[in-house]
């Protein structure tokens, strides 16, 4: 899933293909984690893997990073709640044809098709009743499960991103490092990660965009300072820094150790913002195929539960031994997400000429 950060880099000098690289690998360790949706023989059971839904606020983190950086580099606009709006709407909008069709798919597929034929139209029609609000991104704004899981990523992020767009555009640089500071120290202390009670998603969402602001400012202030020096040995230590904590990070979630989740956080933020400040070698990898491969993390993440959905469905039809179920997920996701992908911005494009 490129997510929001493919909207938010505009031009292909503001891609790093580390970035794309570790978007790609966070997509597909989601999809590890939804295993349990997909077969019995992953329920209730910490497979390797499972733990990796802490990814999303890898996520969140590279979001609101991307958005503060785009409003620091533009002049203040005098009406900030247009503005904020604005970029909210047009970040958000691309997203739409993935989630209207994904979204229409996953209701028909999980729509009760037994109730309908024993003649009970009136449950078979209010199972469609959460229908609009998922295809508009809003699912979160009512206490309610979304029949297309993964969207909530999505719609948490939506109603919580304009206040990000309000507070990266405020004049004091200090404030916004306070604020953007305060709330996910306080948010990450006394919550339990995790918890998906109404809502907590959007609060989590909005703690995940305040560290990747936080952590954008800080960068700022630490490259205006020159507090790092612009030496080779600087260079190198920064390298090992953040390969150190994107691994380590890595092992912790495969091995499921949920005590660290924390510690993760951390390494996420320490990792992200080495990674983005452009002082790291890493910085130097440059591979069309990994920018695409980072480009289709946002399909994935959106198709993922929809195939996860389809092969169960093909397994009441005729039995599947689990190892061909996960091939099918795996191998399908990545497919309709090549596809999507492909004929949407061939889509995108040509209306882009025709205007």
């Amino acid at each position: 899933m490129a997510l929001i950060t493919d909207r938010i880099s505009n031009s292909k000098s503001n891609r790093t293909a580390i970035v794309d690289l570790w978007k790609f690998i966070a997509a597909v360790m989601i999809m590890i984690h939804h295993l349990y949706y997909l077969s019995p023989a992953f329920e209730g059971k910490d497979y390797p893997g499972y733990f990796a839904w802490i990814y999303v606020e890898f996520f969140f983190i590279l979001t609101g990073y991307f958005t503060y950086r785009h409003f620091a580099r533009l002049d203040r606009e005098e009406n900030i709640v247009k503005s904020s709006l604005s970029y909210t709407w047009r970040k958000f909008k691309p997203f739409l044809p993935y989630t209207t069709i994904a979204v229409t798919l996953q209701y028909l597929l999980s729509a009760p098709y037994t109730a309908l034929l024993q003649g009970s139209y009136r449950k078979f029609i209010y199972s469609f009743a959460d229908y609009p609000l998922e295809v508009m991104l809003l699912g979160e704004a009512r206490v309610s499960q979304q029949r297309l899981v993964p969207i909530w990523f999505l719609s948490a992020m939506l109603i919580v991103f304009p206040l990000i767009g309000l507070l990266s555009q405020l004049k004091n640089k200090y404030l916004i490092l306070l604020i953007s500071g305060v709330y996910p120290l306080f948010y990450y202390g006394r919550v339990q990660l995790g918890n998906r009670v109404w809502p907590d998603d959007m609060l989590r969402a909005l703690a995940g965009l305040l560290l990747g602001v936080f952590l954008c400012v800080l960068c700022d202030l630490i490259r205006e300072k020159q507090l790092i020096p612009q030496s080779k040995t600087a260079t190198k230590l920064l390298t090992a820094t953040e390969l150190v904590c994107m691994l380590l990070a890595f092992i912790f979630i495969i091995r499921a150790d949920k005590s660290l989740w924390r510690v993760i956080i951390l390494l996420f933020a320490a990792g992200l913002s080495i990674m983005l400040s452009g002082r790291s070698m890493t910085a130097r990898l440059q591979s069309p195929l990994i920018t695409y491969l980072g480009k289709l993390s946002m399909p994935m993440f959106i198709w993922q539960w929809v195939m996860a959905t389809v092969v169960i469905r093909l397994g009441q039809l005729v039995t599947l031994p689990t190892g061909v179920s996960v091939a099918l997920y795996f191998a399908g996701t990545l497919i309709i997400s090549v596809v999507s992908y492909q004929i949407i911005e061939s889509l995108r494009k040509k209306s882009k000429r025709t205007v």
